[in-house]
């Protein structure tokens, strides 16, 4: 397992019809992948008929049955890694197209109807022949989702669930800003074409204002886009039923969570987790250092393997469980696997502060630092915390160059330290706009002066009455499993914006979907008011 991105224009002189030779590509040990496929129409409560496909194991004995529930068609990667795997493994697999994907009847309304649709599959696999009883839930980044969506009233058939890269809540608004990229080029993907609508988006459509802009483009194939942006507050009641958290409180089945370390889902991965915990829920964690598509590159091995296990020690009468620890932990720095039997815990607190001449150290001093985020010409995002391709661990050399990023780093270290859990940031903040945005990003300094991000925050600022006076604005950065070492330096960045992994701030007050005028934000950040404390423990 690496830290490498996987290039899946490796696939290209690949025979799919070969599954031990894509297997073999994604490091997947050889095994069974025989099945016997049939497709099947899945009625729903309201006539509608989903498509799927039933893989059934090469076997005469009963099986249990693992349900898979995808927006994204029924080809690779579910078709291989997940279906033909478990069900050459000895299980029934149902590999469903959720309502408007692919060839299933009806209109796709993303996240709000997965609950009904799931709860009519298992009762229509009740009616099954093949069907024992025994019942697994896999899914990944929105098949996960969907998993919660159907475990909001567990089936009592339900006796295990893997979830990978997995959200139980979808709100767009993250910390109040849109999540532009992410949510544009998902609804492209998921999309069906429509006379007029055919043609991918634009490379420039993230770039357009105002954001109405993108739902045009997407026009009729994407409706929900433009609910999206039309809804800014986070906390507007329109969000209720995109949120599954409730789940955690009263999910009671072995659960096994798979995640990276830079996956858009972080903190809903380890929050699950972390909630099943404290209630005695028999749970795992696995956290890889991989962003969301790797579960299906460089960690497709990893994940497949663990997920067969799971399933296997849960599901049939005739197995106990492996002996896994509940956690399984990348150590970044440290580049090693940890076995554990909790997240680790920090020993100490480390404090920093900054000071004028951009150095970050235990004393700081009693200066300001100034500078200006204009929307024009916003704030690029470079790698992190997210679904694209692109994000991940990266060379933040882009970034730090621009006069709209303040940069404060530390000598080189005497000797190592780690960090393990959630950093925390306060800055005594003051700026000459009511409308305005904050963005902070930790990165570590080799001794070759590249700087490499590992963990972020953002915030859409609350509004104020008054523009010009002190505040006090607290950031939780991203949980964070890493060694720094001798030598190396940590670095804090601070800006006004990662764009276009948010929506720019406009800075004119205007409404962020039909928004045009653009306004500039200086901010002073008071160095005897901010404060940066990082959860360290001591390096192994």
């Amino acid at each position: 397992m690496s830290e490498a991105h996987f290039d899946f224009a490796t696939f290209a002189s690949l025979d799919f019809s070969k599954p031990d030779q894509v297997l073999a590509a994604l490091g997947v040990a050889p095994r069974s992948t025989e099945a016997h496929v049939t497709p099947v129409q899945v009625p729903m409560r309201d006539g509608i008929r989903l498509a799927a496909d039933h893989y059934a194991p090469v076997t005469g004995d009963s099986a249990p049955t693992i349900l898979v529930r995808s927006p994204y068609g029924r080809g690779f990667p579910y078709d291989l890694i997940v279906a033909r795997v478990l069900a050459g493994a000895g299980y029934h697999v149902l590999l469903q197209s959720c309502r408007g994907t692919a060839d299933s009847q009806g209109e796709l309304r993303p996240m709000v109807q997965e609950a009904n649709d799931g709860q009519d599959t298992v009762e229509w696999l009740r009616s099954q022949t093949w069907f024992d009883g025994r019942l697994g839930l896999v899914g990944m980044s929105y098949l996960a989702h969907s998993v919660y969506a159907l475990l909001e009233e567990p089936p009592a058939e339900v006796k295990a669930a893997v979830l990978v890269v997995p959200p139980y809540e979808f709100n767009f608004m993250r910390n109040g800003a849109f999540t532009l990229e992410e949510t544009l080029s998902w609804s492209d993907l998921v999309r069906r074409r429509s006379p007029g609508h055919e043609d991918p988006l634009p490379p420039d459509a993230a770039q357009r204002l105002p954001l109405t802009a993108g739902a045009e483009l997407l026009g009729p194939t994407a409706p929900w886009y433009a609910e999206w942006i039309s809804h800014p507050e986070p906390t507007d009641p329109y969000w209720h039923d995109y949120d599954h958290h409730a789940v955690l409180a009263r999910l009671t089945v072995p659960t096994l969570l798979i995640g990276g370390t830079y996956d858009a889902f972080l903190p809903q991965t380890v929050g699950a987790f972390q909630a099943l915990q404290t209630r005695g829920v028999e749970s795992a964690l696995t956290l890889g250092p991989w962003v969301h598509t790797d579960v299906v590159g460089p960690g497709a091995a990893a994940m497949v393997e663990e997920t067969e296990a799971w399933l296997n020690g849960h599901l049939r009468a005739d197995a106990a469980p492996e002996p896994r620890p509940t956690v399984r932990l990348y150590v970044h720095g440290a580049e090693e696997w940890r076995e554990l039997s909790e997240l680790p815990k920090a020993d100490d607190e480390w404090d920093l502060r900054l000071t004028a001449s951009g150095t970050l150290s235990e004393a700081g001093d009693e200066s300001t630092s100034v500078f200006t985020y204009d929307p024009a010409d916003p704030t690029p995002t470079v790698g992190g915390r997210r679904v694209a391709p692109d994000g991940g661990a990266r060379d933040n050399a882009p970034r730090e160059e621009r006069d709209d990023v303040l940069v404060f780093t530390t000598d080189p270290l005497p000797e190592a330290v780690e960090i393990h859990g959630n950093p925390k940031l306060t800055v005594g903040l003051s700026s000459n706009n009511a409308h305005a945005d904050l963005h902070a990003r930790l990165c570590v300094v080799d001794q070759n002066g590249r700087s490499t991000n590992f963990s972020d925050a953002m915030l859409r600022l609350p509004v104020v009455d008054e523009p010009g006076a002190e505040r006090s604005i607290d950031l939780t950065l991203d949980f964070v499993a890493r060694k720094i070492n001798h030598g190396e330096r940590i670095r804090l960045q601070i800006s006004g914006g990662s764009f276009p992994e948010y929506d720019r701030n406009l800075g004119s007050g205007e409404p962020s979907a039909t928004g045009t005028t653009l306004v500039s934000t200086t901010h002073r950040i008071n160095h005897a008011t901010t404060r940066l404390a990082l959860p360290t423990t001591q390096a192994k």
